[in-house]
């Protein structure tokens, strides 16, 4: 009997899909709401305008910074269990989600709490 092929992802990959799907569905939310923010504040931004705009631009190196170090450290791991899963045989699929989510879960968190923050 043949094997009915699945349009879903393989789970190996569902925990990165997940950090980046949160991304996308909240990030237009969170850029719409800042930049109707920013125009409405129009050139002469209050104090609340301008602590707004100065976490933005703050979260961002702050994420960036984190997961940088997310993805390193992700890598080095994977290195080091890299020769043991090359003798065994074994896909790195799951070493490869665990990087891919180490590097977006900074971003997709600071989305998310960004989103639950400006709907309010």
């Amino acid at each position: 009997m043949a094997r009915k092929r699945s349009n879903t992802p393989s789970a190996p990959f569902q925990k990165s899909m997940a950090e980046a799907s949160a991304i996308m569905m909240g990030a237009p939310f969170v850029i719409g709401m800042r930049l109707t923010q920013m125009a409405l504040a129009g050139s002469n931004p209050s104090a609340k305008d301008q602590r707004e705009n100065h976490k933005m631009v703050a979260e961002k190196i702050a994420a960036s910074q984190q997961s940088a170090l997310a993805f390193n450290q992700a890598m080095i791991k994977a290195s080091m269990e890299l020769p043991l899963a090359m003798m065994r045989g074994t896909p790195m699929t799951a070493a490869m989600d665990t990087i891919a989510t180490a590097a977006l879960r900074p971003y997709s968190s600071k989305v998310t709490s960004n989103r639950k923050r400006l709907s309010k």
